[in-house]
């Protein structure tokens, strides 16, 4: 004996968790995009950190241990 509520149940409950699976494909594809587009504006900062480090420590050595004079 089949009952055609259960059917009807299990059948929407297939279909919602069809339209699970295709979100968080979708969602997946969105967080691979937004990592790859973090990690290069990542590196981006950290290279104009480190050169401003650089100029930084090379103007320092310049004036404290060359005597350069101070404007």
């Amino acid at each position: 004996m089949s009952n055609p509520n259960k059917e009807r149940q299990y059948a929407h409950m297939a279909h919602q968790l069809q339209l699970l699976q295709s979100n968080l494909v979708k969602t997946t594809e969105q967080l691979d995009i937004m990592s790859k587009q973090c990690n290069k504006n990542l590196v981006g900062q950290l290279g104009k950190v480190h050169a401003t480090w650089f100029i930084g420590s090379n103007r320092y050595f310049e004036e404290e241990m060359l005597g350069k004079q101070k404007k």
